[in-house]
């Protein structure tokens, strides 16, 4: 039995199947769900029962997986375990035994296909098994259309006995409406033992973890469970159709969210995709057309949108307007207006006041407040200062295609530059300093001084009459030889 003195938790993530129906050369665990894997997605939920460790089962395309969980470290430990061959899930867990010679607690088992599952209804399946004093607990619930999952099998006083896969079942069974998710708890080392009389003897010649439910029964060990209300929270992903109903149930459960509990109005709820991650403060409107996924916070009383796109981790301040535009991993803050059709690009910082207008691209620079680049301009790599007039056509060169070095661009206070002009990188203009229109810079400009490298005016006069004169005379003659 379970004593219930231990505190540790570990938790093992499923995650080396193929996933044959999704026809992808990358595994199903890292398809994206709004933004984020299904794997990620399955990491965040178990961070928050704050375990001392993970362990990743990976098979199929184990390298990218591999990878992936490198480049995106959990708070939590992680490892990982590879099942060559993939002979069920009874096998996955045996691959992960091993490292757990020195562990006692509890232990959460789940496959890693099921991008809805929080970490509440993970805390849920933990607390009900630590307060039955149970040895196995799984998640269950009730679907009218039970497909391929395993069916939960009872005695006449509602106790569980066990699970039958869809496979192995009789018709009798396959009526049944409550189902295995496939997501447990077990306490180890006691379910241990199990592991070693899982037999191959199925449809599928594959060692089922469901066969512990049975030993568990069979041995007269407590079994608990935890009942989900959501069926669809549970649910796995096995095709690209079931993928894109995931995202549309988790937007449509984001949205509700903010509009009950943030005072957020989504303006068309089934024309805006937002991620679970994003927070947005009150009376901010969500015009159609927008998608937003990432670590993205959005102050009160803005307004985003129509048809705008954030990605990455993006904060804005309150009273901001973002229309039509591409912001990515980047900065804005309070009482700034941005769009339509702007691109903010990675490692951007808008200060307060600042506006950024129509087709204005500005990458891994620093706009101070109350400084406006409104029309056509491009802004890399730069510096800018407070109260600066970007005008239209403004480029910064940053790029040397020949070193492929890209250098800096600084603004100082209440500089302005005029429309098609052009700032060589390293460049400086000083305080108050003012660009000519069409001008090339390639040196410091002083504080208080205008730069100019137009060629000097010249006025011909009766030049467009002669012109004109010339031509008609054209086709004259033309017209003589045709």
């Amino acid at each position: 039995m379970n004593d219930g003195s231990s505190e540790r938790t570990r938790v093992v993530l499923l995650a080396a199947g193929q996933g044959k129906r999704m026809k992808s050369d990358l595994p199903k665990v890292l398809h994206e769900v709004l933004g984020k894997t299904i794997l990620g997605r399955l990491l965040t939920a178990s961070d928050e029962l704050k375990p001392e460790h993970i362990h990743v089962v990976i098979g199929h395309e184990a390298e990218k997986v591999e990878k992936f969980i490198q480049d995106n470290p959990s708070a939590t430990p992680v490892s990982t375990h590879l099942q060559k061959p993939q002979l069920g899930t009874g096998h996955a867990l045996m691959q992960v035994a091993p490292s757990l010679k020195d562990f006692s607690g509890t232990l959460v088992v789940s496959v890693a296909d099921t991008p809805l599952l929080t970490g509440g209804t993970l805390k849920a399946l933990v607390d009900a098994h630590k307060k039955s004093n149970a040895v196995v607990s799984l998640l269950t619930t009730d679907v009218d259309d039970a497909k391929n999952y395993g069916r939960i099998v009872r005695n006449e006083k509602g106790d569980v006995t066990g699970i039958v896969e869809h496979k192995d079942a009789t018709e009798a069974q396959r009526a049944i409406k409550e189902i295995n998710p496939a997501i447990y708890c077990f306490a180890w080392p006691q379910v241990e033992a199990a592991l070693s009389t899982l037999k191959n003897d199925n449809q599928q010649k594959e060692y089922y973890l469901t066969d512990v439910i049975g030993w568990a029964h069979k041995n007269s060990h407590k079994i608990a469970y935890s009942k989900v209300p959501d069926w669809r929270e549970v649910a796995g992903i096995n095709s690209r159709l079931e993928l894109a109903e995931a995202m549309r149930l988790m937007r449509d459960i984001t949205i509700n969210n903010l509009a009950l509990e943030s005072g957020v109005t989504i303006v068309d709820t089934q024309g805006t995709w937002i991620a679970p991650e994003v927070k947005i403060g009150k009376d901010t409107v969500v015009l159609p057309g927008c998608h937003l996924t990432g670590e993205i916070e959005i102050g009160q009383n803005c307004t985003i949108g129509p048809n705008t796109v954030m990605k990455g981790v993006v904060h804005v301040g309150d009273n901001s307007s973002v229309a039509q535009s591409l912001v990515h991993n980047s900065d804005i803050g309070s009482n700034c207006k941005v769009g339509p059709f702007s691109h903010l690009r990675e490692h951007t910082a808008l200060h307060d006041h600042v506006k950024v207008g129509n087709f204005v691209e500005i990458k891994k620079s620093i706009i101070n407040s109350k400084t406006n680049a409104s029309h056509l301009s491009y802004i890399g790599d730069s510096t800018l200062g407070s109260g600066v007039n970007i005008g239209a056509g403004t480029i910064t060169a940053n790029y040397d295609h020949i070193t492929k070095k890209k250098e800096r661009t600084t603004i100082c206070d209440g500089a302005s530059t005029g429309s098609n002009s052009v700032l060589v990188a390293p460049v400086t203009l000083e305080e108050g300093s003012v660009v000519a229109a069409g001008t090339v810079v390639t040196k410091t400009v002083p504080k208080g001084s205008l730069a100019i490298t137009r060629t000097p005016q010249k006025n011909y006069e009766g030049w467009a009459e002669e012109r004109k004169k010339k031509a008609e005379a054209a086709k004259l003659e033309a017209a003589k030889k045709g």
